[in-house]
């Protein structure tokens, strides 16, 4: 087996761990948005940004190894831009498609990732949708009526925003 073989695998093998570990925090993020924890929520905000870079530059180590093991070993090119798929549609055969494996691991992965992405930020806009609605009704009901100390509603006009007074007599 040839040497970039061995060298692409270990790239994959960090990449696609780069990618879970990134998985692993989307669920610590649902768990934070369902719990509406906003420290927690931050903290796995900044560890996904670093990690992120991190998988960054490994895919472009990867893709920068791609060609150089194409320059190295005189594969022949088709195409200007070299991409993922089309390397692993030439070159596969010499590892004796070990690496469609990984390749196929790491898009499954990132789909996963993209997925729980999404989950994650329609979670957000719901709770974010959920609270300025319910900001909108109270101050709504506060611009209809105020309660003073003796309980006596008194009428606003419209367009005056109060706080709502709440009476925590029983």
């Amino acid at each position: 087996m040839f040497d970039w073989v061995e060298s692409i695998t270990s790239l994959f093998t960090s990449e696609i761990d780069c990618y879970k570990r990134l998985l692993e925090i989307e669920g610590k993020k649902r768990q934070a948005i369902h719990t509406a924890d906003g420290k927690s929520l931050e903290s796995h905000v900044k560890e996904s940004y670093h990690i992120m870079v991190e998988a960054s530059e490994l895919e472009r180590i990867r893709m920068k190894s791609i060609e150089e093991i194409y320059a190295k070993e005189n594969f022949k090119r088709d195409e200007e831009t070299l991409t993922l798929t089309h390397f692993l549609n030439q070159m596969d055969r010499d590892s004796n498609y070990k690496l469609k494996g990984f390749a196929q691991e790491l898009k499954t992965t990132v789909q996963n990732l993209k997925e729980a992405i999404m989950v994650n930020e329609k979670l957000l806009r719901t709770k974010k949708d959920f609270l300025q609605t319910t900001i909108d009704s109270l101050q709504e009901h506060a611009r209809e009526k105020v309660y003073t100390s003796n309980n006596q509603p008194i009428r606003r006009g419209q367009g005056h925003k109060s706080a709502v007074i709440l009476n925590a007599t029983a």
